[in-house]
């Protein structure tokens, strides 16, 4: 092999080598097997009677979270993560969760958001049939109610983002300009409305892009060869 490409290529790996490994990719995984505030999440609740007081009914059963809030519409009980949530170069910050809304009374009712280190924000709010991007006015995509769904959301800027309903590509966004920072929510969020919900699993985190694993594999597939 001509000698500038193999340095070229080396060069090439190795400086993919070493971003990878300045990286500081992380993922987080609940699993719907004990509640949430007892894997590191922060259980943020109330009620009619004020904040850290009741919160909603819940249970585990077959592996899922059920947060039942139908009692009254005062209600909230969510879990919040708070870290540094921004991928670097070369890396996407991902959420990916699956959900049954049941029921949900007068507006929106579950809901998860989440604060970009540098206060950029996304929410999106769960009605039976179709969910609402919060900072969006009159984004509204649908789903078909009564079942679970997967969802994945997608970010490499913390800017713009992609959505994904059971794999297909359901919305492309905007994050929002807000106050809060460098934290993922989701559960029972909103007062002023009731809902029933079954959370099957959320995990969030920020991982390499494949295009840099492929990238990283090719280069040094091509090293090894040539040595051949």
């Amino acid at each position: 092999m001509n000698k500038l490409l193999m340095f070229l290529l080396t060069l090439s790996c190795a400086a993919l080598l070493a971003g990878a490994a300045r990286a500081d990719p992380y993922w987080i995984s609940y699993e719907g097997n004990d509640f949430p505030e007892n894997e590191g999440w922060t259980r943020v609740y109330g009620d009619e009677n004020g904040h850290g007081q009741g919160g909603a009914e819940r249970w585990i059963e077959d592996g899922n979270l059920v947060i039942d809030g139908r009692r009254d519409i005062a209600i909230y009980d969510s879990y919040t993560m708070s870290r540094s949530v921004n991928p670097g170069p070369g890396e996407t910050f991902i959420m990916h969760w699956r959900l049954k809304v049941e029921e949900v009374s007068a507006y929106q009712d579950p809901s998860l958001v989440v604060f970009s280190d540098d206060s950029w924000a996304v929410a999106v709010n769960y009605a039976e049939s179709y969910l609402r991007s919060s900072f969006d006015e009159g984004v509204i995509i649908p789903f078909e109610s009564g079942l679970y769904h997967e969802y994945e959301f997608r970010s490499t800027d913390m800017r713009t983002y992609e959505l994904f309903i059971d794999d297909s590509l359901a919305h492309q966004g905007v994050f929002s300009d807000v106050i809060s920072s460098s934290e993922v929510s989701w559960g029972d969020g909103w007062q002023g409305s009731a809902s029933l919900a079954r959370w099957d699993y959320f995990e969030f985190g920020v991982v390499p892009e494949p295009c840099n694993i492929v990238g990283i594999g090719l280069l040094c597939a091509v090293h090894c060869a040539s040595r051949k």
